[in-house]
This record gives structure tokens, C-alpha cells and sequence, in this order.
């Protein structure tokens, strides 16, 4: 129709018009539904608030915060750490700490988690059944022997200390 020539400034307003009246119109259907039916708003809502909060932090100091809604006992120096956490409207992450803390703190951690000994022959399925693919090249690095290993009854979070730095690592996840 116009063969090369620019669109005049009417067909181009029209198109504008057109754009916005339909972004409109979706904003109000949205609106009505919330209305009519509230769970979906706030379906809705958690959903936007899944995507703001979702992502990957590697040694970021807000970890502690992110897996414990709390600050780091200063009884704890964290060393490494990695925290995902999905896009989902409901809580699913996996963290991965290592961390240098007292004695008296591991045993508290230990017992608060209800965590118990894992025997060495466990150990090394433990790494490869926790998607491994995820695990962060300082997690436990060397062999299984050389760590005192910890465990859930359900088998989703382990404890791994290190008998000779005393270092402890630990993973969890929420899927």
C-alpha cells in the first residue's frame, strides 16, 4: 500500500492506541479475577515474589540469612557458601556452607537438626545421591575417610567434618 513510504502518523497512533487498549483491557480482566476469585491474586502475587527472590549466591554474606532467617552465630565464621533458590512460589533451595565454628556450637547444631552418624561405608553414596552436579568444588573436597559424616534419618542433609581441620560442611535442600 505505501511501497517503501513511511506509514502516515495516523495509521502509526492507531497501531499505539491498538497496543496500549489492549494492555489495558488485560490489566482489568486480571483485576476482575482477583475480584472474583481472590486466590488467584494471590497466586499471582507469590508467584512475583518467587521470581524476585530466586537465583544463586556463591559466598554472598547473606546466605546464613537466607538458609536460617538469622544472622551467623558469632561463634561461626563461614567460610564458603552457596544458596540457590528456585523461581517457585514455594520455598525449594539448596545450600551448601562450609563453615569453622566451637565445639559446643557443632554439637548444638548436630542435636537441633537431629542429625546422627553416618558409617563409612554410607559416606560416599551420600555425595552422589545429593545432586552432585550442584556441589561446589571446596564442599568436602579429598576422600570420605577423612570426614566424620552426619546425617538426616531422611537422608536429604548431611553434616561432613573434617577430622583434621575441624572444618565443618554442610548441605541441605527443600525440593
Amino acid at each position: 500500500m505505501f511501497k517503501g513510504r513511511v506509514p502516515p502518523q495516523s495509521t502509526a497512533r492507531r497501531r499505539i492506541k491498538n497496543v496500549l487498549l489492549v494492555i489495558f483491557y488485560a490489566g482489568m480482566l486480571l483485576v476482575m479475577a482477583a475480584m472474583l476469585k481472590p486466590d488467584t491474586f494471590t497466586f499471582l502475587m507469590l508467584q512475583a515474589d518467587g521470581i524476585l527472590h530466586a537465583g544463586t549466591w556463591n559466598d554472598d554474606p547473606k546466605n546464613w540469612r537466607r538458609a536460617f532467617g538469622e544472622d551467623a552465630p558469632a561463634t561461626v565464621k563461614v567460610i564458603h557458601s552457596k544458596y540457590w533458590r528456585s523461581n517457585h512460589f514455594t520455598d525449594e533451595h539448596i545450600c551448601h556452607f562450609e563453615v569453622q565454628a566451637t565445639p559446643e556450637w557443632k554439637a548444638a547444631f548436630l542435636k537441633k537438626h537431629g542429625l546422627v552418624p553416618v558409617p563409612p561405608p554410607t559416606t560416599s553414596s551420600l555425595r552422589t545421591n545429593n545432586h552432585s552436579d550442584y556441589i561446589p568444588k571446596w564442599f568436602a573436597p579429598g576422600p570420605a575417610d577423612d570426614y566424620e559424616v552426619w546425617a538426616q534419618a531422611d537422608g536429604f542433609s548431611s553434616v561432613w567434618i573434617n577430622k583434621t581441620t575441624g572444618h565443618i560442611f554442610f548441605y541441605d535442600e527443600q525440593i
